[in-house]
């Protein structure tokens, strides 16, 4: 069963995760692994509220913006981020119906099929219509396939989405688990304080 939180700590919460997240991004520039992680505390802000996850999805775009100038299109990958927020409030909602409801591996796994799915098929319509009428150049992460289909005939769309796939399988998976473990100790360990408090 998922607490719902007040605004006041859903607006905290959503800076704070929404730094986070930014710190994780700032990292990830110097791991020849390739993976976003861009979501993984965009999914702990989730797990607590509409609002905290909304707030760590944008602040991760203007960061991005502002301190790296990573340029006006960059601000279109937003939509992945505020899906990754609606993705998991559904979750939670459906969760929530049934008290009995246990949230384990099972279901995990299901959010990131889900999460991935969507994720790759709206990276590649981002990126389809921004190579369009933008020129924009696929991100490092999936580039060389990219540049590898679309020279033996995929259409750009395809050559999009295809190397998105595994890329995604990977990074949601490791987002979406690791979010949820955060989510679970910073749940605990307020339960804890809210205690000692009372």
């Amino acid at each position: 069963m998922y607490k719902k939180q007040s605004i006041p700590f859903q607006l905290l919460f959503g800076v704070i995760f929404g730094i986070l997240n930014f710190l994780v991004c700032c990292l990830q520039v110097y791991n020849p692994v390739p993976l976003y992680m861009d979501t993984l505390f965009t999914v702990t802000a989730s797990f607590f509220g509409w609002i905290s996850g909304f707030i760590c999805a944008t602040l991760l775009h203007v960061f991005c913006f502002v301190l790296q100038r990573s340029g006006v299109s960059s601000i279109w990958w937003a939509i992945c981020s505020y899906s990754v927020v609606l993705i998991i409030r559904l979750f939670v909602n459906y969760q929530n119906k049934d008290e009995k409801r246990k949230t384990g591996i099972t279901e995990i796994l299901v959010l990131i099929f889900i999460t991935t799915f969507v994720i790759s098929l709206e990276g590649a319509v981002i990126f389809t219509l921004l190579h369009a009428f933008a020129q924009y150049r696929e991100d490092s992460q999936v580039r060389q396939m990219f540049l590898l289909l679309n020279r033996n005939s995929f259409p750009v769309f395809t050559a999009a989405l295809l190397p998105r796939i595994p890329v995604n399988i990977l990074d949601k998976g490791i987002c979406v688990s690791l979010g949820y473990l955060a989510y679970l100790g910073t749940a605990r360990l307020l339960e804890r304080l809210s205690k000692k408090a009372s």
